[in-house]
């Protein structure tokens, strides 16, 4: 008897839903307190007793057709893991045939374990997020010195979010504009990068006012949520984009860009693991500008502003392996530079160095060189001779205007170019012009 007493509080007073039917018609024999909880009937109700169990468990009219007693037997328990669609709740059950006073019965055991695995899939989601951080530090230090480190990252990222492209914008202030820098696309995904240089910032406008206001944000729905009548849903319709989340980059208290995965499929209501990896994409960034000013150092004329020798060797070896179609070469050397440091002193002479190199560059462009203290070069790849001697005649009219003199020669191929032998044709021609200088200009 006291045996009985305690099986039956131990049934009863048990958190987990148990109960017993007849296998041969599904009669319920027996349901455990919270077991007529869970089917709505008070905690003390015996009505059950020889109901049907799927018409009252689950108010159908036909035996369930996820029922087990198929499979099931007396000699182990059948476990398994249930959904309960109409309201998401998990079960884990046990269940087996028992013989109740010679009757063969259905004994079945069931848990709530939505709670639990919610929490599995909160840990298994933090650890993923822990996972993905790690991969993009590992990959921003293993392509420390690729090219574009930041396009793996991308993946990782657009990976995680199972979407179709993840990038970055980047501001211009000063000129108003955002460039696309670097971008990922899944396979078969069409890349945009090409064409989204120089947006004006006004097309955004809405998205800097959102970062500024409320950091972060996600479309789930661009019909539903952007203005059909604006810039930002053209441009966003145009790419086949429906969904996306955007990160702003922040520095100094100032938006600089925006990091974004356009129509993630999953893990999108997670946006702090894109916040997080923010911070990895700044440093990335803030080193490309460091190593920027180190080639710039490395490259960059501390006088003048132009070129200096080392980037001269360095642009004279790629064309010597792989000459343009056409090149045109102008040599150049100030005259007089001695004379000027002798008699009004170095910080004239540095003067008129800089004046030079400021005419030559206005010139000539960008591709110019000071190779030595009054020698200058420079490279057209995208002019015929008669305008490169237009040119040499704008910039010695520039320089006399500017009281400054140079010797110049240049040599011109309209195809076969060669550097090697080009260059010694203009170094030689400036020469030949430097003694004829000598010649007519008496200097003490």
């Amino acid at each position: 008897m006291l045996w009985e007493r305690i099986a039956e509080a131990l049934l009863e007073d048990n958190d987990s839903i148990l109960y017993v039917s007849r296998m041969e018609d599904y009669q319920l024999q027996y349901m455990n307190r919270q077991a007529r909880l869970e089917a709505g009937l008070n905690e003390d109700d015996t009505s059950y007793e020889g109901q049907l169990c799927y018409k009252l468990l689950h108010g159908f009219d036909e035996p369930c057709k996820f029922c087990k007693r198929s499979v099931i037997n007396k000699q182990a328990f059948f476990r398994w893991n249930y959904l309960h669609e109409p309201d998401g709740m998990h079960y884990w059950i046990k269940e087996k045939i028992i013989t109740v006073e010679g009757v063969d019965c259905h004994l079945q055991l069931a848990m709530h374990i939505t709670e639990q695995l919610e929490k599995e899939r909160k840990i298994q989601r933090e650890l993923e997020k822990e996972r993905v951080l790690l991969q993009c530090v590992k990959t921003l230090e293993a392509d420390a010195h690729a090219k574009n480190p930041l396009d793996s990252l991308l993946e990782i990222v657009a990976r995680y979010f199972n979407g179709d492209r993840a990038y970055l914008f980047e501001f211009d202030y000063e000129k108003q504009v955002t460039n696309n820098t670097y971008e990922w696309a899944a396979a078969g995904v069409e890349k945009e990068i090409d064409i989204l240089q120089n947006v004006p910032l006004s097309v955004i406008q809405t998205w800097i006012d959102a970062f500024a206001q409320v950091g972060s944000f996600y479309i789930s729905d661009l019909d539903e949520e952007v203005d059909k009548g604006s810039d930002t849903y053209r441009i966003l319709e145009m790419q086949g984009i429906h969904s996306l989340i955007a990160v702003p980059l922040e520095k100094d208290g100032h938006i600089i860009g925006f990091f974004g995965v356009d129509n993630p499929r999953k893990n999108y209501e997670d946006i702090s693991l894109m916040s997080a990896i923010t911070f990895f994409i700044l440093n990335a960034l803030d080193k490309r500008a460091y190593q920027a000013m180190l080639e710039k150092l490395s490259y960059e004329d501390t006088l003048t502003g132009l070129y200096n020798r080392n980037k001269f060797n360095h642009v004279f070896d790629q064309m010597a392996a792989k000459p343009p179609h056409q090149l045109g070469i102008v040599y150049a050397d100030l005259n007089n530079l001695k004379v000027t440091n002798d008699n009004f002193g170095h910080d004239a002479g540095d003067q008129l160095i800089q004046t030079a190199a400021r005419i030559i560059r206005e010139v000539f462009g960008e591709n110019t060189y000071r190779i030595g203290g009054d020698e200058f070069v420079a490279f057209l790849t995208d002019a015929d001779e008669e305008q490169l001697k237009a040119m040499i005649q704008q910039m010695n009219q520039l320089m006399a205007e500017h009281e400054a003199n140079a010797s110049v020669g240049y040599s011109y191929r309209a195809e076969n170019a060669n550097i090697v032998e080009q260059l010694e044709e203009a170094d030689n021609a400036m020469y030949a012009e430097k003694k004829l200088y000598r010649k007519t200009h008496i200097t003490r």
